[in-house]
């Protein structure tokens, strides 16, 4: 059943599965970065690749170029079609090597999407971490609607997040009602929700997409997940994800409640099949790219902000 690839250098060793091209696992000198898992399917999307749409589709339907297209409903609770179609799918190993992986897959035609879609991933690991490339090509003859995003559950030590501290430069909150749609932007500081300076994360509850995120002079952005005086960890990411959605899973496994933060740097809002708020559209031919890093941190270093 495990048939994932192993990579390593230096400090750091991660693993992908070819089954959805997810990252399964990664640690930096045998440490958790995220939360590790075998799978997708009972995972909660851990790891997961998000393409062609992060997030979710409004009741699994949307319109586009005059056609509406329905989706099979895979969040069947609110009736939605949630984070894509690229994690279900076998991903062909393209290249492989002991620091790096490249993973290429076809995104069939199928119900609500009859779109032609080619998407390449590659994961490398080096001494500035895991870092991630994403992929997508226009193979058809029409245009077509696309989101991308990345799902891994950060952690630092052993325990609940509660301690640790979150770092997230961003202004504003979108808000949701009781179905998880898009119900209009806060300030964060008006919704308890201000992590522009290193904020203790305590017992508050988030599954919200922030936006207005201030980047560096190379025009990345980053979150950082930290315990005082302790280790931590980063995720960065560029100009491509103007929204993130961050998570504070409550799961009924007690070595897993509220032990892995999900921070998921995405290129569109939630919804945005229906809303166009973010929307990339590619033309016959064209390619969007995506990239994003995870990589350790210490209380007294910062995160690298490079771009690949």
């Amino acid at each position: 059943m495990n048939n994932h690839i192993r990579l390593h250098n230096g400090g750091y060793a991660g693993a992908v599965d070819p089954h959805g091209a997810g990252l399964r696992s990664l640690t930096h000198n045998s440490a958790d970065l995220i939360e590790p898992s075998s799978g997708v399917e009972g995972s909660a999307f851990a790891g997961a690749l998000l393409a062609p749409w992060p997030n979710r589709i409004g009741d699994a339907t949307y319109d586009f170029d005059g056609t509406q297209h329905r989706l099979p409903a895979n969040e069947s609770r609110r009736g939605h079609a949630i984070h894509g179609l690229a994690y279900a799918l076998d991903w062909d190993v393209l290249e492989t090597s002991a620091d790096r992986v490249r993973l290429g897959v076809q995104v069939p035609t199928q119900p609500g999407w009859p779109f032609r879609l080619a998407l390449a991933v590659q994961y490398q690991v080096g001494d500035d971490g895991l870092t991630a490339l994403l992929e997508a090509t226009n193979t058809g003859d029409t245009r077509l609607p696309y989101g991308c995003g990345t799902h891994p559950y950060l952690v630092c030590g052993d325990g609940t997040f509660d301690d640790a501290e979150l770092t997230l430069p961003a202004v504003t909150r979108l808000e949701t009602d009781e179905r998880m749609l898009l119900t209009g932007p806060a300030p964060v500081g008006e919704v308890d929700a201000d992590f522009r300076t290193p904020s203790r994360i305590g017992d508050r509850f988030l599954d919200h997409c922030f936006t207005d995120i201030a980047a560096d002079e190379h025009g990345v952005s980053s979150a950082v997940l930290q315990r005082p005086g302790g280790r931590g960890v980063a995720i960065s990411w560029g100009s491509w994800a103007p929204w993130v959605q961050v998570h504070t899973p409550v799961r009924d496994a007690p070595a897993e409640h509220r032990h892995g933060l999900a921070v998921e740097p995405m290129s569109c809002p939630p919804d945005a099949f229906r809303s166009g708020t973010g929307l990339v559209v590619l033309d016959p031919g064209e390619r969007h790219t995506a990239w994003w890093r995870i990589e350790a941190t210490l209380s007294d270093m910062s995160a690298t902000h490079v771009q690949p």
